[in-house]
């Protein structure tokens, strides 16, 4: 069972999410930290439905704006909750 799966299985596979976790998730690359920070905290609303950005939130931990490194962490936090 893959990642993909495991994500399914909790629900996270929800069509309706799709577009949205698609959108952030190219909002974590913007150039303004405004936007990166603000997907952040929404990918962090999702919690565990977020799964597909976690790995772009752990490089954000790195940013060089402090807020979106905390906000990526406190993403993954919620993200990884229930995993």
């Amino acid at each position: 069972m893959g990642l993909k799966d495991i994500f399914k299985k909790r629900g996270g596979g929800r069509d309706a999410d799709a577009p949205e976790l698609k959108a952030l998730m190219a909002q974590l690359d913007d150039s303004d930290w405004k936007v990166r920070l603000a997907a952040c905290r929404a990918l962090q609303k999702l919690g565990p439905r977020a799964q597909p950005a976690a790995a772009r939130l752990q490089d954000l931990i790195e940013d060089d704006n402090g807020d979106v490194c905390n906000a990526a962490a406190a993403a993954l936090s919620e993200i990884e909750r229930d995993t």
